[in-house]
């Protein structure tokens, strides 16, 4: 069997490979001698069919051992009888010694958001190489020109301008630590409030937008479907930039502990049952509303990104000196990157009666950062400073699948995306612009896919806690005593003690726990059960 051959027997699609100087044996090599998954699925298959009449239907409530007539099996699973609950009423030692205290959830414990932010910063991941948990004990390098940070031993590419960071004045926080400190801070449930079908007309009549019916319609329904369920407390995520993820079955609010620009982020789902290359989806893809923090985490104006795009003009300049380009840094032999040059600075202007759309101002001078990384070494940094806001960037922002949606965006994050996360954008140009040598201005047009609006009546509601979906308790061989379907802050039901197994739902995954618990149920009756 010659080598392609093999490849074709593995299920691999030969007439994509680009195979040139490879021997037949490195083919072979290549195809390997493992069993590939269309083999294995198509066995499989074929014993689901053969045994087709050994399985019993799904709402057969018999045991194969009972159809089969099985003995007695000592190596089965036990479970155990039903008076193990009488028998764990006296398991606790130091009972005597156990308090009673009102489990709250609202996160009512007193901060200020500066050393909130200040601690976010202080046990952030600095380094690639700390995860999610861990602490580097190596020395640690800030790049003076855009910031990104990494420890001796990941540095050296991209080259960045490193400076060391002195850990011994300002001493770094565990991120276990502040993420204990986060949970007391910030309730488990949220939602918002005063989003209404109404008030999503009223916004886009007043900003005299024409969005397509279907598009407005589906995007209506998903902001009411995310304002429609509770958003539950999921994790804390420790990156460049801590991140509080809060989700539903409908929706997902982030909060971003940006130093300079904190803000909650929330992003609407698209239903299931939407194709994969729906335009719905491509909208949903990115926020969908936003409040910026000013005084607390939840104090602020809230936003909604009306899905209306607009497309401008503006001028680009080249200024500054000629520098060899991406291609002609990589050694690329062709003519047309050889010797291909572009600015070392560019000059962006934007037709002040057209200023008032950006989110962001983004007229000024971008110098090139062919040393600090991303996509094609095009990393441009706005020199000017607007306030206290973070630095503002013009990168290329390659897509993950569609090279025709490949184009350089402004924004204030230069890091790699994990998958499934968005960049935050002001705005992007074509795509068919890059850089260029050529001398003079060019008018590029500028795409912005969203329109920010503020709302004055939606607010970020902080809900006390309750189980709207309730709990079922069990005996621990999985016997049902009872449902619990909501639970009121300090509110005490009377029962014996006994082993419970509690499962809540979060959105989809069921979250698990074994423990001892001792519910007063001598109040009322809870859905008909005491």
């Amino acid at each position: 069997m010659v080598g392609l051959e093999a490849l074709s027997m593995q299920g691999l699609p030969i007439d994509k490979l680009l195979l040139t100087r490879e021997t037949e044996d490195q083919i072979a090599d290549l195809a390997g001698n493992a069993m590939s998954t269309t083999v294995v699925g198509a066995c499989i298959l074929s014993a689901l069919v053969v045994g087709k009449h050994l399985l019993k239907a799904g709402d057969d409530k018999e045991t194969y051992e009972h159809k089969n007539s099985q003995t007695y099996d000592p190596d089965a699973m036990q479970t155990d009888s039903e008076q193990v609950v009488a028998n764990h009423q006296n398991n606790i030692v130091g009972a005597e010694k156990l308090e009673h205290k009102p489990l709250d959830l609202s996160g009512g414990v007193e901060y200020s958001m500066s050393s909130v932010l200040k601690n976010a910063e202080k046990s952030s991941r600095l380094c690639i190489c700390e995860g999610r948990t861990d602490i580097t004990k190596r020395e640690l390098y800030r790049c003076v020109d855009c910031s990104t940070t990494f420890c001796k031993k990941c540095g050296g590419r991209p080259e960045h301008d490193p400076h060391l960071i002195d850990t011994s004045e300002d001493s770094r926080l565990h991120p276990s630590d502040f993420a204990k400190t986060l949970k007391a801070i910030l309730p488990m449930c949220l939602s918002l409030s005063s989003v209404t079908t109404s008030l999503l007309e009223e916004i886009k009549n007043r900003e005299k937008v024409t969005i397509l019916s279907t598009r407005w319609t589906r995007w209506c329904e998903a902001i009411l479907r995310s304002c429609s369920a509770e958003l539950r407390f999921v994790e804390c995520r420790r990156q460049e930039i801590w991140t509080v993820v809060y989700q539903s079955p409908y929706a997902k609010l982030e909060l971003e502990l940006h130093p300079q620009q904190p803000e909650w982020r929330l992003f609407a789902f698209p239903e299931d049952k939407e194709p994969a290359n729906a335009d719905i989806r491509q909208v949903l893809a990115s926020p969908v509303g936003k409040l910026t923090c000013k005084n607390n985490l939840f104090d602020g104006d809230w936003y909604f990104a009306l899905p209306y795009s607009t497309s401008l003009s503006i001028k680009i300049e080249g200024q500054g000196e000629l520098v060899p380009s991406w291609e002609a840094r990589l050694g690329l032999t062709h003519k047309d990157f050889r010797d291909k040059t572009v600015y070392s600075n560019l000059k962006i202007t934007v037709p002040d009666e057209k200023r008032v759309l950006f989110e962001r101002d983004i007229t000024g001078t971008y110098t090139l950062l062919d040393r600090c990384g991303t996509a094609n070494g095009a990393l441009h940094k706005k020199s000017e400073m607007d306030g206290d806001l973070p630095p503002l960037y013009m990168l290329f922002d390659p897509h993950r699948t569609n090279d025709s949606e490949d184009a350089f965006v402004f924004s204030i994050s230069t890091r790699r995306l994990e998958y499934k996360e968005s960049r935050s954008i002001i705005c992007k140009l074509d795509n068919k612009w890059r850089q260029s040598p050529v001398e003079g201005g060019q008018t590029v047009t500028c795409y912005l896919p969203w329109k920010w609006v503020h709302s004055t009546v939606v607010r970020l509601k902080v809900l006390a806690p309750c189980f709207a979906q309730g709990y079922n308790l069990m005996t621990r061989n999985r016997q049902r005593l009872g449902r619990v379907p909501s639970l009121e802050p300090q509110k005490f039901f009377k029962f014996p003690l006994v082993l419970i197994h509690v499962r809540m739902h979060v959105h989809s995954s069921p979250v698990k726990s074994t423990c001892e618990i001792r519910l007063d149920l001598s109040g009322p009756e809870v859905s008909g059960e005491r």
